[in-house]
This record gives C-alpha cells, structure tokens and sequence, in this order.
C-alpha cells in the first residue's frame, strides 16, 4: 500500500466534525469540516494525517497526487444497490412510457418475478461478470464502499449461491462490498404459499447464514402486495435470535407499519420509507435507525419522493443511495441520486454530501472507519472534477472523478 500524499486540494472534506461527534443530524454546512489548501498524508491504507498550506518535510519524499485545487472528498458509500441479476428489463421502462405502475408490471409477470427466473437461469460467472462490471461504473462515480444485496434467488439454495457470488466479487473488487441477503423480496411464482416460503427463509436459511456468515445483513421488502410485518415478524425475531443484522425495506408506496416495525426491529436503516407515517418516523429517530431515501427510484418510475424535512424535522439520520437495480431504477450513479436528493426531497449540499458519505457508513455500522477523512480511517479518498461541494452537487454526476483512492491506492 506504501505512502501518498494527496496535495494542493482545493476544498478538502473532512467531515471531521461529525466523526468526532458520531453525529448524524442537524448537518449544517460547518459540519463538513472543510480544509481549504488542503493535503491529505495516508499510510499503510489508513489516514494519517490531514493539514492545510504546504505539507510538513516528513511527507517530501513520499509519492504524491496533485488534486490541483480540485474538491476531494471521503469515498462515497452507496448503502442500498441490487447489482446481482440475470435478464434485461429495460423493457419495463417503456411499458412505463405507456402509463403501466410498478404494480401493473409486477402483475403482468414482470418485475421481480422476472428477474428472479432470469436470475436462477443464469451461470455463477455470467451473474460474477455482471456485478463487477456494475461495481466499475459506481466506482467511475467515485464510489469505493457498495452494499450489494441478493434478492432474485429467493429459493434457499438460490439465495446461498448469489451470496457465495457476491462473496467472490468483493474478493475481486477493489471497493469494500458488504453482502445482504435479501431474502424476503417477492413470492417466487412456483411458490404459492407464503408462510410455508417464509418458514423456509427463516428456519433453514438463516441457520445457514448465521453458521457460514455468508451476509453481513439480511434484508425484507415489507410492503403492501409483497411482505407484511405480520409476515415478517418471525423471520426478524430469528435472526435477531442467531446475532445476524437487519435492514428494512419499508412503505415505499403505503404506510404499512414497515418503519416502526424497523425500529423495534432494531434495524440499521429503512429505506425508501416515502410513507412512512410520523410515528414510525419518530420510533426510527429514537432507535438510531437510518432512513436511506432513494430518489433515484422515484425519477424512474415516476412515484412520489421522500420529503427529508420530516426526518429533518424528528432528528432521524438522512443517508442517500442509488438502488440500483434492473427494474425500478437501472442508474448506477450515487451523484446524481444526490442532486435529486437536493432538488426533490429537499436537502441542502451539505446535507447531501454527508447523505452519501459519513451518513451512509452509518447506514452500514461503518463510521468506525469510512465516510470521513480523520486519522485511523480507511484512505477511501476521491479526487472530484469540480472545484467545489456546489458544483459537485449541481452537476448531478456528469463530471468524473479525476482520481479515486481505495485503502491508499490510486485506481483511475
């Protein structure tokens, strides 16, 4: 991994503030914790030091990258992606076009559904290639920490093999993958029986899951049409039993009760959560739960945003993610998710830089080691092609990274 200074940062994003807080609301511009002139010391993958002006003689001889008077920011986290997937179903967007739902679409076959027999009729490395094919575009957006979940096995045996694959591409990638098995996603349309596919989920998978730590989380669609949180309330109990971790997604489309049950779940996030109802919100804000909005989703099919000043408003921790994924919003790129995080949901720049980076390690229990530039922390590092944390956030991803740092190696 050897020594690197990254020099002459224009604006260089600590975020320092927040991590010696380890706060995660009322972010405010002063929270970034920028450094004009900056320069950042790593060794040995971790950051050593940050500073401003001309850096110290103890740095002279080290190799450098000259950001130019770039912005340079922490690594961005993507927390919420679906990048592991058999099939093509862009052409559901045009079914979009001519006015067809999210669930017209489902009940015509599609979907989900779809992706699940595309996903089971294809080889382990069609699905490897696939995924690391997707995580080079996120890491082309400056993209060094990717959550990436099953979801379209939903079979027990399905869902144990895209977990072995998703376990294969983080030893290939150079970005830190963290693996969530999406178990409960949809009814499987060779399944009819929902309890007897939960009870399957629960009592033969998580064991599993639990016994091999194949997932660092596992993951449930509690919706309307999909999984209630009567349907899914066993499966959590067990594996909160096993010590296995949740995430929760919960009322994209109606206030099913998925947020508050996240909460007494003791789930690190809820994501999506546009009907969320106030008291989930609440429950949410106090249990340290996340809410990971994915406006990306409702550009693409055009359903309502999350409103951030609700979870503003309660204290609630705002992290942001792509979702990526191959139905419902196939836009592998974080920035731009940020921008319409801004524009439609309503955070401010600052707000939406912390959403992707310090908040969304939180989202993911890593703001131990990623999502800011302080000493100790992982040198996930990305060198912008804009100047500023205002160009960055209106360019809504069109301008590249010049230069992104993974555990202190330079990888464009």
């Amino acid at each position: 991994m050897g020594q690197l200074l990254i020099k002459n940062c224009g604006q260089l994003v600590t975020l320092s503030p927040l991590a010696e807080e380890k706060r995660f609301v009322r972010i405010t511009p002063n929270d970034l914790g920028v450094i004009n002139q900056g320069w950042v010391a790593i060794a040995d993958g971790k950051i050593q030091e940050v500073g401003t002006g001309q850096a110290p003689e103890r740095y002279e001889r080290w190799s450098y990258l000259d950001a130019r008077g770039a912005l340079v920011t922490p690594g961005l986290v993507d927390c919420h992606t679906h990048p592991i997937f058999g099939g093509d179903r862009t052409h559901e967007f045009a079914m979009r076009l001519s006015g067809a739902t999210y669930q017209d679409i489902a009940a015509r076959g599609g979907g989900i559904k779809y992706s699940i027999r595309s996903t089971r009729s294809a080889d382990d490395s069609l699905l490897m290639q696939k995924c690391l094919s997707q995580l080079w575009v996120f890491l082309r957006h400056g993209v060094t920490t990717v959550e990436a979940k099953t979801g379209y096995g939903q079979s027990v045996d399905e869902e144990l093999r895209l977990l072995r694959i998703l376990r294969q591409v983080g030893a290939a990638s150079p970005q830190t993958v963290v693996v969530t098995c999406l178990a409960l996603h949809d009814l499987p349309a060779d399944v009819p029986d929902k309890s007897a596919y939960v009870k399957a989920m629960r009592d033969e998978l998580l064991p599993e899951l639990a016994r091999t730590g194949l997932a660092d989380w596992v993951d449930a669609f509690v919706e309307d049409g999909y999984f209630s949180v009567a349907d899914t309330e066993s499966f959590a109990q067990k594996a909160l039993s096993l010590g296995l971790k949740l995430r929760v997604h919960a009322d994209e489309f109606n206030d099913s009760g998925a947020a508050f049950a996240a909460a007494r779940w003791g789930a690190a996030s809820a994501d999506h959560v546009q009907a969320a109802s106030d008291t989930g919100i609440r429950a949410m804000a106090e249990a340290g739960t996340v809410a990971v909005l994915l406006p990306g989703t409702s550009f693409y099919t055009k359903i309502a945003y999350a409103k951030a000043s609700r979870y503003r408003d309660a204290e609630c921790p705002i992290a942001v993610a792509s979702d990526f994924n191959p139905g419902s919003c196939f836009i592998g790129n974080l920035p731009f998710a940020a921008g319409l995080a801004a524009l439609y949901c309503g955070l401010s720049a600052a707000e939406a830089l912390v959403a992707v980076t310090w908040n969304a390690a939180r989202a993911l229990r890593l703001e131990d080691k990623k999502g800011a530039l302080v000493a100790g922390y992982d040198a996930d590092v990305v060198v912008h092609g804009v100047n500023s944390v205002e160009q960055w956030i209106a360019h809504f991803g069109q301008t590249k990274p010049k230069e992104v740092v993974i555990g202190g190696m330079r990888l464009t």
